[in-house]
């Protein structure tokens, strides 16, 4: 804990102090920026807890303590004590433990450092990736072929994002919302592939955004997260009957702390110059709050949703004094997108795709040249 300033310091211990009163919660540990020891003024501090009760997925709170976000990421306490997956593997590498009952995130620690970077481990990342990446195109053709090429756009976006977190991986970087761009910029170099990083760019809109731009896109966001959020409480007991992810997610996205974290680090970016990072940043979490609220629309109105055609869907809202389909687009950079925008970002971002698959044929090449 001697890694945390003392106020934050502080405000860490009462919450472990909570939790390790909890029954249910068998290890906290550190994990994210302040525990690599990259953190900023504005960088919240994220806990990984093991907890014994039944539940499927991870889900997170965000609390605001003593002028400190901390994020509380719940897992299921068989995620560390059996097989791993591979989205928990960098959590726990980065851990430093702070309550262990039972030793087994202790254990799970000195077992993931020592195979965070092996061939197996990377292999199974990469795969992760590479199918997630392959839903994204695949969500964004289906969304052209229905003519909502707003989110045809969108999701070709997404899928080269997520396909070139292998690259970052392979050159032995985190892998993290905020820093993206930074961390992309760095790996593509160290691999010799600094076209893989000027296409991204090109891909995701992001040549050519100034600073003023990207506060509008800011403001935007604000705009979208108050709707999303008010009209979220308004249908709390609804929301209490959807299924445990859509629940969680929205508790979290809608909570204040979590707005103003975003908008701490969206504009600490842009203060330093890197506005296309906190673009970056805010599309993807808008992305995903959006897909969530769609879900909770969807069943207020006892309709069937398409979420391949997610950004038609908002557009499609009556309810008033809503603006989230115009805010929403604005934020997204999808306001001009027509036919032929959509189907030149399908082509790019599948380029990517091709271009890290075709890399030594993935993932095998990346296991040679990590660093």
């Amino acid at each position: 804990m001697t890694r945390l300033p003392e106020r934050i310091r502080n405000s860490v211990d009462r919450i472990v102090r909570n939790l390790k009163a909890k029954e249910s919660t068998r290890s906290i540990s550190l994990f994210g920026s302040w525990s690599r020891g990259d953190a900023v003024s504005s960088s919240d501090v994220d806990l990984l807890i093991a907890d014994s009760r039944s539940f499927d997925n991870e889900y997170v709170e965000r609390l605001e303590q003593g002028g400190t976000l901390i994020d509380l990421n719940y897992v299921p306490e068989d995620w560390i004590t059996g097989p791993v997956p591979p989205e928990l593997d960098q959590k726990i590498y980065e851990s430093y433990v702070l309550y262990d009952r039972e030793w087994t995130l202790t254990n799970a620690k000195e077992q993931m450092m020592n195979s965070f970077f092996s061939p197996e481990r990377l292999r199974i990342r990469a795969e992760s990736y590479l199918v997630d990446a392959d839903i994204c195109i695949s969500r964004a053709t289906s969304a052209q072929a229905r003519d909502d090429h707003e989110s045809a756009h969108m999701y070709a976006i997404l899928s080269a994002n997520v396909i070139l977190k292998t690259i970052i991986e392979a050159s032995r970087l985190p892998v993290t919302n905020s820093r993206y761009l930074e961390e992309l910029r760095v790996a593509t170099g160290r691999l010799n592939l600094a076209t893989l990083f000027a296409n991204y760019l090109q891909v995701a809109k992001l040549e050519g955004l100034s600073p003023n731009q990207v506060s509008e896109k800011l403001s935007m966001f604000k705009a979208v997260w108050e709707e999303i959020s008010f009209l979220t409480k308004t249908n709390s007991s609804l929301l209490k009957s959807m299924h445990f992810k859509i629940r969680t997610r929205l508790n979290y996205y809608t909570a204040l702390p979590f707005l103003q974290g975003v908008m701490l680090c969206s504009q600490a970016l842009v203060t330093q110059g890197e506005h296309q990072e906190a673009a970056n940043y805010l599309f993807n979490i808008l992305v995903d709050a959006l897909e969530n609220y769609a879900w909770l629309s969807a069943a207020e109105r006892n309709a069937r949703l398409d979420s391949t055609t997610l950004i038609r869907w908002l557009r499609g809202l009556k309810q008033k004094p809503t603006t989230i389909y115009v805010n929403a687009t604005r934020a997204l950079g999808l306001e001009n997108v027509d036919e032929n925008e959509a189907e030149k970002t399908i082509a790019a971002a599948r380029e990517v795709i091709l271009e890290v698959r075709r890399y030594g044929r993935m993932p095998s090449r990346l296991e040679k040249e990590t660093y």
